[in-house]
């Protein structure tokens, strides 16, 4: 078992907070997950974190959307 760090908890919980929805759809075969999140919360607490938590170093994160996100373009 993985040691709790305060930390880390606190972090979980934040995360779990801005979550709003996830909505898990069977396709073809697969399956489709959409997780609606609280965006402006998200900006929030970006904008609020100046630099890394002590001792962690750079921290980085990016995100990308998937299939699905716009209507998929051929030949442009």
């Amino acid at each position: 078992m993985i040691p709790r760090q305060p930390g880390l908890v606190r972090a979980g919980e934040i995360l779990r907070s801005l979550v709003k929805e996830i909505i898990l759809t069977p396709e073809a075969g697969d399956l489709k997950i959409d997780v609606r999140v609280d965006l402006a919360g998200i900006l929030a607490i970006s904008l609020n974190t100046k630099t890394p938590a002590t001792g962690t170093g750079v921290s980085q994160v990016e995100m990308v959307a998937g299939i699905g996100f716009e209507p998929v373009t051929f030949r442009l």
